[in-house]
């Protein structure tokens, strides 16, 4: 796989080397990763810590950007930044009421 090269301008958030990236298809732009540990249900019930990776990103020439939120395997969600700003405008409507 040969080195990658952003054929426009970066968007202001992507923090992606483009030149030393050795990933196969079109340029990511990528925003900076951001780690939160979180406890999940476990499938048999029980709690279980976990640290989640939240990233933005968005191939080039691609008009929608993504949001990224999972560890890294099986645990991910990925959404449009419009469907974000829903599910936190929705999360923040039902936390006070369920805690």
């Amino acid at each position: 796989m040969g080195r990658r090269v952003a054929q426009g301008a970066c968007p202001p958030w992507c923090v992606a080397d483009h030149r030393v990236e050795l990933e196969g298809g079109a340029v990511r732009h990528r925003g900076p990763t951001v780690s939160l540990g979180v406890l999940l249900r476990h499938p048999d019930g029980r709690p279980q810590p976990a640290e989640l990776m939240i990233e933005v990103h968005r191939s080039e020439g691609e008009p929608t950007t993504w949001v990224y939120v999972g560890d890294g395997t099986d645990q991910r969600l990925e959404l449009s930044i419009e469907s974000t700003a829903l599910l936190a405008q929705a999360l923040a409507a039902i936390t006070p009421e369920a805690g």
